[in-house]
Parts: C-alpha cells; sequence; structure tokens
C-alpha cells in the first residue's frame, strides 16, 4: 500500500508565498528567454535541453539533501504520463509559438492554465473541492488577461497554429496540477523525486524525436546560450523545487494562479529589454489579474487555512 503523503511535506519555516512568487518570477521570464534560446535551437531541441539541464539540477538537489529513490513501477509509469503532457509538450508548444507571437502574447496565454485547472476538477479530477471565492477569482482573472491582451482589437500573428499550441499548452498545464495531487502525492515519494521523476520523464521522451532533426538550428551565441542554462537549471529545475511544495500547501487551483503572474513578468520584460509597445489597457488588465488571484487565494475574507 503506497505511504502516506506527509513523507517530504514542506517545511513550515519554507514559505507558501515564497514558493509562490518564486515560481511566478521563474516560469513568467521564461518566455522572455525562449525569444533568445530559439534562435539556436528547434522548438524539440529546445524543449530536450530544457528537460536535460532541469533533470540535472533536481538530481543535484537530490544527492545533496541525500533523498534516495525508491523502486516504484507505477509511479515511474505516472511521471512519463506526466513528462508527457505537463513537460514535453507543453515546452515543444510554447517554444514554436515563440517563432510567431510575441514573448508578452506568450505570457498572457499562460495565464489560461488556472482556468483549465478549475474545468479539470469539476470534470475529471473531483477529489478536490474548488471554493466560490476560487471560481470568482478564476473569472476575474480571465477578464483581466482578455484586457491584458486588448481582444476586442485582435491578436497580431502570422500563424493561427501557434496561437492555438499556445492555448492548448497553457490547458496541459492546468489538468498538471490535479494529476499531481491524485496520482503522484499518493505514491508518497519525497517532493524533489515527483519533479525529477516528471522532468527526467519528458527528457527521455524527447530524445529520440529529436535525434530525427538537425542538432541545432543557428550558432550558438552568449545569448541564446545563457538563455538556455537559465531555461533549463531555473526554469525546469529550481522552479519545480518550488511549485512541488506550493502545490502540497495550497492545493492545485490556487497554485495554478502563479501562472496570473505571467503575463505581468512577461510584458515587463518585452517592454524594457525588447521593445515592445505597451498599450493603456495591458496596465489595467495586470491589475484585474492580480485582484482575480488575491480573490483565489481568500486574499479578501478571513480563511484558517490555504490547504485543500
Amino acid at each position: 500500500m503506497p505511504k502516506t503523503i506527509d513523507a517530504g511535506r514542506p517545511k513550515k519555516s519554507r514559505s507558501w508565498l515564497f514558493n509562490y512568487f518564486g515560481a511566478g518570477l521563474i516560469w513568467g521570464s521564461s518566455f522572455f528567454f525562449i525569444e533568445f534560446a530559439n534562435q539556436s535551437l528547434s522548438p524539440i531541441g529546445l524543449a530536450f535541453w530544457r528537460c536535460v539541464l532541469g533533470a540535472t539540477t533536481l538530481y543535484l538537489v537530490l544527492r545533496i539533501k541525500k533523498i534516495s529513490i525508491r523502486k516504484d513501477f507505477k509511479f515511474f509509469v505516472l511521471c512519463f504520463v506526466l513528462g508527457l503532457f505537463n513537460t514535453a509538450i507543453p515546452f515543444i508548444l510554447f517554444a514554436f509559438g515563440g517563432h510567431h507571437v510575441s514573448s508578452a502574447f506568450s505570457g498572457m496565454a499562460n495565464a489560461i492554465t488556472p482556468i483549465a485547472t478549475v474545468i479539470a476538477l469539476l470534470t475529471v479530477f473531483r477529489s478536490e473541492k474548488v471554493s466560490r471565492n476560487q471560481l470568482i477569482g478564476l473569472v476575474v482573472g480571465v477578464i483581466g488577461v482578455l484586457t491584458l491582451i486588448g481582444v476586442w482589437q485582435g491578436i497580431e500573428t502570422d500563424s493561427w497554429v501557434a496561437v492555438v499550441g499556445i492555448v492548448f499548452a497553457a490547458t496541459c498545464y492546468g489538468f498538471g496540477g490535479p494529476f499531481i495531487r491524485k496520482f503522484i502525492e499518493p505514491r508518497g515519494h519525497p517532493l524533489e523525486v515527483a519533479a525529477f521523476g516528471q522532468i527526467a520523464a519528458a527528457s527521455a521522451l524527447l530524445f529520440p524525436v529529436y535525434l530525427t532533426q538537425p542538432l541545432t538550428t543557428g550558432a550558438f551565441t552568449w545569448q541564446s546560450t545563457g538563455a538556455l542554462l537559465v531555461l533549463g537549471i531555473a526554469g525546469t529545475g529550481i522552479a519545480y523545487t518550488m511549485y512541488y511544495p506550493l502545490l502540497r500547501q495550497v492545493g492545485s487551483a490556487v497554485s495554478s494562479t502563479v501562472t496570473f503572474m505571467a503575463p505581468l513578468v512577461a510584458v515587463t520584460l518585452g517592454v524594457l529589454i525588447l521593445g515592445e509597445r505597451l498599450n493603456w489597457y495591458e496596465p489595467v488588465g495586470g491589475l484585474i489579474i492580480l485582484i482575480g488571484g488575491a480573490t483565489a487565494q481568500g486574499f479578501f475574507r478571513r480563511r484558517k487555512s490555504l490547504a485543500l
């Protein structure tokens, strides 16, 4: 019988706010770095090397903390399922989309994740209870995202396939959280092992596909190399050491709202560094998103615990 999820429970000294904002800032900036890494690698190549660097980082974390990986065949199978739909496919689609839409749009579209999470909880995964505040917050968040992108004037892109792909990628992330809560956590493995299993499995799945195409699409530069290292080590490694504890601390519905930070970070980096134009409705939408996220987390009412 699988062990309970008490093993590896996050220490109280590490605040869920630290995990929340840490993961949000790292993942929000990933769309900015994808712009540079795309200069040297194909979407599949970028996804593969992100996973390899992320898995290596997480393995080093396991070694430093002296955490062992116990044999559990079902756990390994679940990691491959999670690695495919929650890592490999989204990484490829976001990298592909980066060739056709702005990094700001990719970051803003990623805020679809909490909406997909609520849909997942209401349909496929019913073990978690979705509160009224979370539903209200997510609806407000959607309004904020639509405002942020100026949906009334259309989306500028040369490929609607890329737009659909990015939306699908964010939807995959939405189903990932509930899947982890329902199937991965009950196996009783430490959080670091679960994170490593997911990313390592994605690396293994991407490897044979990567070998079917050119290993690089352009010369590596300091920019593209640095961006790849940040995406792999921080975005695919360190960020998961924050997200998994957050998922256990506050549940998948609330933890998924970490993607509400992505539009704010992506737009800020796009404007300040990439020179993208900032329209009046973007900061307004950003404020609405923050209000939605705060509502979903219960900041506007008294609450004894954030855990679901």
